[in-house]
């Protein structure tokens, strides 16, 4: 299955720009040959592998289901601060499997099967993430894992049991480096891994690269070349703050605070205290939570800053422009590139999330989607439910 991800070169329609570097930014580098020998050819074994292989699945209790439907198990935070994001990302999975079922299922071995997903909350917390992940392989017996759907720091902890369970398991949303950083260190561990989104590193690029334009352009004049940072702490919010301070500091710029909050955080007082004294030219802030960013800028404009503002991710969540009003304007951000408007594979998508659920589709409607679809499109074209 994961031989067929990798080999597909699948480019889903409705994905976000990024989509289109995924594929080349997932950190398998070096790794990418070594695991095609393993794997590419989904017929054919050498006797070891094979009887390897069957040692593991013998130890696996997942593989002897019946295999009338193919079951894809999802860990997502469906409660807690980033609940929004989970829940549009299980509808736009639904959307995608209903489409399959619709047309009969996805075919294996000449037999048409039924796609059934099954959900599990985790809260954007590893720990629950893992309980979670444990309880999709070995009670409900899933052929294929998306772990996390969402969240850097729960794939983190989840991605270990693919090679445990012998499992093939994707991450979606999840972009931290450190998960492309475990999948190089050692290829073979993480061969049944495939890391679905780019890495934080882009997130950060664009960050620097926005001002290095503007600064070029004459369009913003730094005073001190000075830059903070307010993030969550999470693997999400310390990744993209970390990398984006490197790129600053290699330009000359001055990194004068680097503060995490915890996830859902909303008081940000004392921090914005600090930061109106020492006047950053620039401030960027990344959360996952809506919340979080509202209260961030109602604060900042209380306080009377005048930074530069950049923010990752809470913005492309419509709760945020609703809930933060006039406090917002002014405030750039990294949009993910889902146009509704001018990009017409969105606007179907965003057609049929609204038949469905009544609500506008945003790109996690996007991710969750094309995450769905990718994993229906590698089991089709491996034409197998066996991991291997």
């Amino acid at each position: 299955i994961l031989a067929a991800i990798s080999q597909s070169g699948i480019e889903p329609c409705t994905s976000p720009r990024h989509w289109g570097m995924s594929f080349r930014s997932l950190g398998w580098h070096g790794q990418r040959e070594l695991v095609e020998m393993h794997m590419k050819n989904i017929r054919l074994h050498s006797a070891l592998l094979a009887a390897s292989t069957a040692m593991a699945l013998a130890a696996t209790p997942w593989v002897a289901q019946a295999e009338e439907l193919v079951k894809i198990g999802v860990t997502a935070p469906l409660s807690g601060p980033p609940a929004q994001s989970g829940l549009s990302l299980r509808q736009g999975m639904s959307a995608a499997a209903a489409e399959w079922n619709a047309k009969g299922g996805v075919a294996v071995d000449g037999k048409p099967l039924k796609i059934e997903l099954l959900f599990e909350d985790n809260q954007a917390n590893p720990a629950q993430g893992v309980s979670a992940a444990q309880k999709l392989i070995t009670n409900d017996q899933v052929n294929f894992l998306i772990g996390d759907a969402f969240a850097s720091s729960v794939t983190i902890a989840e991605m270990d049991l693919a090679d445990q369970y012998k499992i093939p398991m994707m991450s979606c949303e999840p972009v931290s480096g450190a998960i492309s950083d475990k999948i190089e260190k050692d290829p073979q561990k993480y061969q049944y891994f495939w890391k679905a989104d780019f890495s934080s590193q882009g997130y950060a690029a664009t960050i620097f690269q926005t001002y290095a334009a503007l600064i070029k352009s004459g369009q913003f004049k730094p005073a001190k070349m000075t830059v903070a940072f307010i993030v969550e702490d999470t693997d999400y919010g310390r990744s993209i703050a970390g990398n984006a301070a490197d790129l600053f500091k290699a330009d000359g710029w001055n990194v004068i605070a680097n503060n995490t909050v915890p996830l859902g955080n909303t008081n940000f007082s004392s921090a914005l205290i600090k930061l109106n004294y020492e006047s950053p030219d620039v401030l960027v802030s990344v959360f996952t939570s809506v919340d979080s960013g509202v209260a961030l800028s109602k604060q900042f404009v209380e306080q009377g800053l005048k930074s530069s503002q950049f923010a990752i991710y809470y913005p492309t969540r419509p709760a945020y422009l609703k809930g933060a009003g006039s406090a917002g304007e002014g405030l750039m951000w990294a949009p993910l590139i889902f146009d509704t408007v001018q990009r017409p594979a969105d606007k179907s998508l965003d057609e049929k999330i609204q038949a469905k659920y009544g609500i506008a589709a945003t790109s996690d409607h996007a991710y969750g989607y094309d995450c769905m679809n990718i994993v229906l499109n590698a089991f089709k074209a491996a034409d197998t439910v066996k991991p291997e």
